[in-house]
């Protein structure tokens, strides 16, 4: 099934509505895979979960609870401003390349799973098994050309949610909340607003070129 420019213009401005008008309720989605990021590295890297695991909040932040220290602390807070954008960026090259958009939404769909299992509060895991069932259910049950559309808003969600997600973190460093930037502020002994500028160059950066491969290569 080949996408069309027109397509790839249609559901970049049906993601940029579900990221601006509709982030109270897109932003959990960010958050599942922000702290799927942390999870995965972290365990990738050796490090441990505590019994809490992973929380999901119902005002969009959540919390990762895993022991690790040295490099694979920092590449573990590093990955989480930088998931969203990793999973949208990814999802944009293997629609480029050819890759079925099936394949797409159940790439996504095992790291939701991911999160889901490693999820210990209600409404975590309520939104967990909720993006997880809407992907199953296009990615199994849906049409091809709507599986196309379904992956395309989603890769654009994930890629403009990425971005979107600064803006919380500058809020939040500015009302003196914990936050990544903070605690890699204090692993490195470099400001935290350096680390702001990583995140948000680290995003923009794959929104841009993501963006571009999708608006410019749209026939896979």
């Amino acid at each position: 099934m080949e996408a069309t420019t027109g397509l790839a213009w249609t559901t970049a401005v049906l993601a940029a509505v579900l990221v601006l008008p509709l982030w109270r309720f897109s932003m959990h989605a960010i958050t599942v895979a922000h702290e799927g990021a942390h999870a995965l590295i972290g365990l990738l890297l050796g490090g441990k979960l505590g019994p809490k695991k992973i929380h999901l909040n119902a005002d969009g932040s959540g919390a990762t609870h895993l022991s690790i220290a040295g490099i694979g602390k920092f590449l573990m807070l590093l990955a989480g401003y930088l998931g969203p954008s990793a999973v949208g960026f990814a999802g944009a090259l293997m629609l480029v390349h050819g890759f079925p958009p099936g394949s797409v939404l159940i790439m996504s769909l095992v790291f939701a799973v991911f999160v889901l299992v490693l999820t210990r509060n209600a409404f975590g895991l309520l939104v967990a098994a909720g993006t997880a069932g809407l992907l199953w259910m296009v990615a199994t049950r849906a049409a091809e050309p709507v599986q196309l559309g379904v992956a395309y808003v989603w890769v654009w969600t994930m890629l403009m949610g990425g971005t979107r997600k600064i803006p919380d973190l500058f809020k939040g460093m500015a009302a003196g909340h914990a936050n990544d930037a903070g605690m890699l502020q204090q692993h490195t002994h470099i400001g935290d607003v350096v680390w702001l500028f990583v995140f948000w160059l680290g995003s923009i950066s794959a929104l841009v070129y993501g963006g571009a491969l999708l608006l410019r290569h749209p026939l896979g």
